[in-house]
């Protein structure tokens, strides 16, 4: 694992780690959460330009950051996340957000793209979560698990079968981890997002064009016309719903799929 040095403004204090923060929703809620005053922990794969520009970012706001590479799949990056955690102050806030899509017929979906899915979607937030619990319930104060899922896993789509799965699947883990967690005073959640113009998902989009034989234009055009507020999801929606998950106004929430979506899918 790397880990690329913060700042001089290191302090004990509530800390929070975001996996998958490099670019798109991951940045978005690590920038939010170092704005609410914790020290943040930035997991990251690839990107290592971004994250340190993240970190910069963060610094820049007042808090303290550090960026920690390494992938998700492995429950060895879980481990070093929460060992940079510890040296920066009390674990609060663990955020899995590492994701990664693939938009085709099931029938069409290979084993190896189902197989990569489960493993950074499902086994990712897995190790995320159990390395993220252990470390709360050790020291004692309780904490914040927040796990990105996506508003695929609360209602299907087509084309989205596989990745769909997994996120029914993280819903799934954050339901039964809240059940067994909140003894401890650990709250778990899972945020589901509708469509943003991530990296991700306009890979999506050049997907669903190559099939449908739509222009990319109507395809976004048919995104944008099944969302009633009339634009899309933003990163900022998603920081800014994760940070008050994580805040004061999030201590009785758990258990709970929160969809911010402008209303495409009802929950």
């Amino acid at each position: 694992m790397t880990v690329i040095g913060s700042t001089a403004a290191d302090r004990a204090g509530p800390v929070a780690v975001v996996t998958g923060a490099s670019r798109g929703l991951g940045r978005a809620i690590a920038r939010h959460l170092g704005a609410a005053g914790f020290a943040v922990v930035v997991g990251y794969r690839t990107g290592e330009e971004e994250a340190v520009s993240l970190v910069a970012e963060i610094v820049a706001s007042g808090s303290t950051g550090r960026a920690v590479a390494g992938d998700v799949v492995d429950p060895a990056t879980a481990d070093a996340l929460v060992l940079t955690a510890a040296e920066l102050g009390r674990l609060a806030v663990w955020v899995n957000n590492a994701g990664v899509s693939v938009l085709a017929p099931v029938v069409d979906t290979t084993g190896e793209q189902m197989a990569h899915m489960v493993d950074v979607n499902l086994m990712g937030t897995f190790h995320g979560t159990r390395a993220a619990a252990a470390a709360m319930i050790g020291a004692g104060g309780g904490g914040r698990i927040v796990n990105i899922a996506s508003e695929a896993g609360v209602q299907a789509f087509p084309l989205l079968g596989g990745y769909s799965a997994t996120k029914f699947a993280v819903v799934g883990l954050s339901q039964a981890a809240a059940l067994e967690l909140g003894a401890h005073g650990i709250t778990v959640n899972a945020i589901c997002p509708g469509t943003a113009e991530t990296d991700m998902v306009l890979a999506e989009r050049e997907s669903e064009v190559s099939i449908s034989g739509l222009t990319p234009d109507e395809v976004r055009s048919s995104y944008l016309a099944a969302i009633p507020v009339g634009r899309f999801c933003s990163p900022d929606d998603v920081g800014a719903l994760v940070a008050f998950v994580a805040g004061p106004g999030g201590a009785y929430i758990t258990g709970q799929s929160l969809c911010t979506n402008g209303g495409s899918v009802l929950h």
